[in-house]
């Protein structure tokens, strides 16, 4: 797990795999870090970009998969014994903490530190 701090807001903390994503979108590598008051409206607008890119994709995939008549059938969805899955959760989703946490630190002048 890596946790995220900075002076004016509590920590997050998000597990290796969902970090490293994030830590990638920023252009950040490793454990311990900084992103830097100087780096915060970079580090923000990396972010915002990505969820755009997610979901004009999701929506294309949506979009195609509709033309196409890829609709399944009831018993067709059945198919994993009536076990209920959720939606994946999406990038605006999982980054919406971190988002807040950097808006907060930019708005306070204060660096954004992560490790263990």
């Amino acid at each position: 797990m890596l946790k995220f701090t900075a002076r004016s807001s509590a920590p997050i903390q998000y597990l290796d795999s969902d970090a490293k994503r994030l830590l990638k979108i920023l252009g950040k590598e490793g454990s311990p870090g900084i992103v830097t008051v100087a780096q915060l409206p970079a580090a923000i607008a990396a972010l915002e970009q990505a969820v755009a890119r997610e979901e004009a994709a999701l929506a294309a995939a949506a979009a195609d998969a509709a033309s196409e008549g890829a609709t399944a059938t009831r018993a067709e969805a059945d198919t994993d014994g009536g076990a209920e899955r959720g939606p994946a959760i999406s990038l605006r989703q999982r980054s919406a903490p971190l988002l807040q946490l950097l808006r907060t630190a930019l708005a306070n002048e204060e660096d954004v530190v992560w490790g263990v």
